[in-house]
């Protein structure tokens, strides 16, 4: 009995205590005035601006190096005293949520940079889409001002999040001076983070978290364009002589890629053993993307060799126009790095003529034309030669 009401003074005690410590961090957050607020994030902006330059440790919380949640943590702890939890997990459940266009300086934005998609990465928002952060991989390291239209920050961002009440200004970026001596600012970064791509944490690997075929910023003719290469096996389902799945041969592809806000045009070259009809192939392709998933083609086949009709002695040969059409849809992708990496599926007809240019009988014509090619397709952008 005596050690039933000893583990139960154990248990008050603690709570107790956990009640203790999450509280100064409750009442920070909810009973401070508009006013109170301004001056909190003033001094948050103040205090991180102070270790631009540090280099990151993992597991780091200053004041020599950092990690990107040490360093919100951090920097709330010393500017304002209000204490975070230690992770970007733990912060990340305990902030407000908020929409992107409610952002104020002060704020926290989060961004997931895992194979598994979690939110694992956040920074202290200073205004003018800046924000500083502590990275630990790419082309500057440690705590940096970053950009909210950098093209990496872009695509991995995850949401926006509140612990100090709003300074209720329409516009927030008006309340105060979010960032001062931006020259100043840029010296003591380790190089300018304009055009460059900023990683994460090495606690996680990058991930794609919106669509990488479509572009809907203001950016210059080369931010606009993205590479996709195809590799594919090649089948059918029949020829004229059987019911049965046929191998057709092994296909690559290369595509560049205007990324629009809805369609993206693409130019791109195939090369094709094309086992079935016997003959080597380079179909040129003029596609039109819509999102990640869907696109269509169509251009001009070029063919070396004698081809046949498979499972047949029938000599066939290769039309120049019309060439080749089709569509393929992909699946859900994964990333690793700038690379966005997904399983394709497309459906494709070639067409075919006999040697005397007469059009082929149906039969002869699906069985030599239509194919199905399933692989993989691997997009990443323009920007990744702009890496140093």
């Amino acid at each position: 009995m005596s050690g039933f009401i000893f583990k139960k003074q154990i248990f008050v005690l603690a709570a107790s205590f956990l009640i203790f410590i999450m509280t100064p961090a409750i009442l920070n957050a909810e009973n401070i005035s508009v006013a109170q607020s301004r001056e909190k994030r003033e001094k948050l902006i103040e205090e991180v601006k102070k270790y631009i330059g540090a280099p990151y440790v993992r597991g780091a919380t200053g004041p020599e190096a950092f990690d990107c949640s040490g360093l919100v943590y951090t920097v709330s702890h010393d500017a304002i005293g209000m204490q975070l939890p230690r992770t970007v997990k733990a912060i990340y459940s305990f902030v407000k949520i908020i929409p992107i266009e409610q952002i104020e300086p002060g704020d926290l934005v989060f961004f997931r940079t895992t194979g598994d998609g979690s939110v694992s990465h956040v920074g202290l928002y200073i205004g003018k889409n800046q924000f500083i952060s502590a990275v630990s991989d790419g082309p500057n390291t440690g705590v940096i001002l970053s950009s909210l239209k950098e093209n990496y920050w872009k695509t991995h961002y995850a949401a926006s999040g509140k612990f100090l009440p709003s300074m209720q200004d329409s516009n927030p970026e008006n309340n105060f001076a979010s960032i001062k001596n931006d020259k100043d600012l840029a010296k003591k970064n380790k190089k300018e983070e304009s055009g460059k791509k900023a990683k994460s944490d090495l606690s996680a690997e990058p991930i794609f978290q919106d669509s990488f075929m479509t572009y809907s910023g203001t950016g210059s003719f080369t931010d606009h364009l993205a590479f996709a290469a195809y590799t594919t096996v090649d089948w059918s389902v029949f020829t004229e002589k059987k019911i049965m799945p046929n191998f057709r041969g092994l296909s690559s592809e290369a595509d560049i890629i205007y990324r629009g806000k809805v369609l993206s045009p693409g130019l791109g070259l195939i090369l094709r053993w094309n086992y079935g009809v016997s003959a080597f192939q380079m179909p040129v392709i003029f596609s039109l993307n819509a999102g990640d998933f869907l696109r269509v083609y169509a251009g001009p086949l070029l063919s070396f060799g004698q081809a046949s009709c498979p499972d047949s002695e029938t000599k066939i040969k290769s039309c120049v126009f019309p060439g080749v059409l089709g569509f393929s849809f992909a699946f859900p992708s994964f990333t690793k790095g700038d690379f966005k990496i997904q399983l394709v599926q497309d459906v494709c007809y070639s067409v075919y003529n006999n040697m005397s240019n007469a059009a082929l009988a149906p039969l002869e014509a699906a069985s030599s034309g239509l194919e199905f090619c399933t692989g993989v397709r691997v997009v990443f952008p323009f920007s990744i030669f702009a890496k140093k």
